[in-house]
C-alpha cells in the first residue's frame, strides 16, 4: 500500500514540475496584475498615498532627453488629467517589456525559450525595479521607454540580413535618445571600427545612430531652455558625496582597461551592454541606484553557457538539473535584490 502511494505521490510531483513552464509564465503575469489591483485598492483607501516616479512623472516634474519627455507628454493627454489612468499606461507599458523580450530570446534562438522566459518574468531584481513596491507605485515608465527601444535593437542584432543591422543601430540609437544609458556605445563602437578598420560595418553604425543622435541629442540645445541641466543633473548630486574627479576614477580605469584588451575582440552585443556598465557606474557613484545595472542581466541571459550538471536525488524525485547562465542570472537577482534594500536602508 504504501509503494502504492510512493508512485502516486512521484507522479503528482512530476505531473507538476512537466507543466513548471507553464506555471512560470502564468504566476508571472498574475503577479503583476495583482500588484496593478494592489496599487488601485491601497490608493482607493487612502488617497493621499504618493505614486512615486509614476505621480512624479504625471505631474511633469522630470528632465529627461526631449524623447522621453515627448513620450511622456503623449501618456499626459491620452490620460485625461488622471493619474490613476497613466498608471494604468505605466503597467501596459512594462507589460509591452514583458512582451518584447520574448521574442527578442526567440531572435537569439535560445534553448528552452518559455522555461527562459517564464524565469524572466519571475526574475525577482526585475521585478523589483518594474513593478513592485509596497510603499508607493513600482513603474519606471522612462525606464519602459528605454527597454522598448533596446529589446527592438537586440531583435535584430542576430538576423542576417543587412537591413537588419541597420535596424540594430537605428532602435539602439533611439534608446539612446531615451535615457542615455547606451550612449557610451557610440564612442566604443567608433573606436571599435575605427582600429579594425572595418568600414563597412562603421557606414553601417553612422547612417543608423548619427541622424538620430543629432536630431534628438543636439538640435534640442538650440530650443529647450536649460538643456544642458539634463546632463550635469548627475554630477549635481553626486558633489553632494565626491568630487566629480574622485567619480570619474573608477569609470575610467574600467573604460580604459576595456578599451586596450577587449573592445577589438569584444562582439557588438557585448561593447553594447559594456557601454549601460560604464554609464550605470557613473551613474551610480552619483546617486547608488543598483537598478541601472538591471540592463546587465539581459546580457547575463543572452548569452547561454552551461557550467555544470548534476542529478537531484529526493527519493521521492529524479531530475537531471543544468546549472546555466539562466540559473545563475536568477540567483544573483536575489542578491542585487539584498544589495538594493541595504543600500535604500543605508545610504539613501
Amino acid at each position: 500500500m504504501s509503494n502504492e502511494t510512493s508512485i502516486e505521490g512521484d507522479s503528482f510531483i512530476e505531473k507538476i514540475l512537466s507543466h513548471k513552464i507553464i506555471i512560470l509564465i502564468v504566476f508571472g503575469i498574475l503577479i503583476r496584475l495583482f500588484m496593478l489591483a494592489f496599487y488601485y485598492i491601497t490608493h482607493i483607501l487612502d488617497p493621499l498615498k504618493g505614486w512615486g516616479d509614476v505621480g512624479i512623472n504625471f505631474s511633469g516634474n522630470y528632465n529627461y532627453p526631449p524623447l522621453t519627455m515627448f513620450l511622456m507628454g503623449i501618456f499626459q493627454v491620452i490620460s485625461f488629467g488622471m493619474v490613476e489612468v497613466f498608471a494604468f499606461w505605466a503597467f501596459l507599458l512594462e507589460i509591452i517589456v514583458a512582451f518584447l523580450f520574448y521574442y527578442v530570446l526567440k531572435s537569439f534562438k535560445i534553448n528552452n525559450l518559455k522555461y527562459v522566459y517564464g524565469l524572466f518574468l519571475i526574475n525577482p531584481f526585475f521585478f523589483l525595479n518594474n513593478v513592485f513596491s509596497f510603499e508607493n507605485c513600482g513603474y519606471h515608465i522612462t525606464d519602459s521607454f528605454f527597454f522598448i527601444f533596446l529589446f527592438l535593437a537586440l531583435y535584430f542584432y542576430p538576423k542576417e540580413e543587412e537591413w537588419s543591422r541597420y535596424l540594430f543601430y537605428i532602435f539602439l540609437a533611439f534608446s539612446i535618445v531615451s535615457k542615455i544609458f547606451t550612449i557610451p556605445a557610440i564612442g566604443f563602437l567608433f573606436l571599435k571600427y575605427l582600429i579594425e578598420q572595418d568600414w563597412k560595418e562603421m557606414k553601417k553604425f553612422l547612417i543608423g545612430t548619427i541622424p538620430i543622435v543629432f536630431v534628438f541629442l543636439i538640435t534640442p540645445v538650440f530650443f529647450v531652455e536649460n538643456y544642458f541641466n539634463l546632463f550635469f543633473a548627475w554630477n549635481q548630486m553626486g558633489e553632494e558625496v565626491l568630487p566629480l574627479y574622485i567619480r570619474l576614477i573608477p569609470v575610467g580605469i574600467i573604460g580604459l582597461t576595456y578599451i586596450f584588451l577587449r573592445l577589438k575582440k569584444a562582439k557588438i552585443l557585448e561593447v553594447t551592454f559594456f557601454s549601460i556598465l560604464f554609464m550605470a557606474t557613473f551613474m551610480f557613484f552619483s546617486q547608488p541606484f543598483i537598478r541601472y545595472f538591471q540592463p546587465l542581466l539581459i546580457y547575463g541571459i543572452l548569452t547561454p553557457y552551461v557550467f555544470f550538471t548534476f542529478t537531484l536525488n529526493l527519493g521521492f524525485i529524479k531530475r537531471k538539473i543544468e546549472f546555466d547562465n539562466h540559473l545563475l542570472v536568477f540567483y544573483i537577482s536575489f542578491v542585487l535584490v539584498g544589495l538594493a534594500y541595504l543600500i535604500i536602508i543605508f545610504l539613501l
